[in-house]
């Protein structure tokens, strides 16, 4: 009988044990002051606040002159600075100045990019012109979609006038604010 009893406290105690580990919270903050668990965070979620462009200028800029050099950007832990490096890089002189940072988060990826700068990136054989080849990278995915439409001489080829004629209409057409 007491081997039976002592079976049945060993199991139960190993029970509420296991229960107690996994009912723990793994990594973060307990509490966040204020009696609240996650941080303050409703359901789990992390908010992402908008990025501040002269914190990083300050973290970025290693050498102290203000810009951020493609290296510079490159040593980013987080977000996807050097992805967008080029198009952030409106002026192209090689460098994010703090208005081009501030630019850029504040409208977003979806800021303008010029025709001429489109070209420019994307032609490999520096003819003025645009194949379907060139085009292929992901960065150029919405041309080479509509490149058929945009060809309108249908040369095989888009050329500044026509890409220019494309972005300007595309523009026109795109919404103004999605519900």
């Amino acid at each position: 009988m007491i081997n039976k009893n002592f079976k049945i406290v060993i199991s139960a105690f190993a029970m509420f044990l296991c229960l107690g580990v996994f009912a723990q919270r793994q990594g973060g903050p307990l509490r966040d002051g204020q009696g609240n668990r996650d941080g303050g965070q409703r359901g789990g979620q992390q908010q992402r606040e908008k990025p501040d462009a002269s914190r990083i200028l300050a973290m970025l800029d290693t050498n102290d002159d203000d810009k951020i050099s493609k290296e510079e950007a490159s040593k980013a832990k987080r977000g996807k600075l050097s992805d967008n490096f080029d198009i952030i890089d409106v002026n192209d002189d090689g460098f994010l100045v703090l208005e081009e940072l501030e630019t850029f988060f504040e409208k977003g990826k979806s800021k303008k990019v010029s025709p001429e700068k489109i070209i420019k990136k994307a032609d490999k054989n520096d003819d003025g012109l645009l194949s379907e080849e060139e085009l292929s990278s992901k960065r150029n995915r919405h041309i080479l979609k509509n490149f058929k439409a945009i060809d309108t001489d249908m040369n095989s080829q888009i050329s500044l006038e026509e890409l220019k004629v494309f972005l300007s209409e595309s523009k026109r057409r795109k919404p103004q604010s999605r519900n």
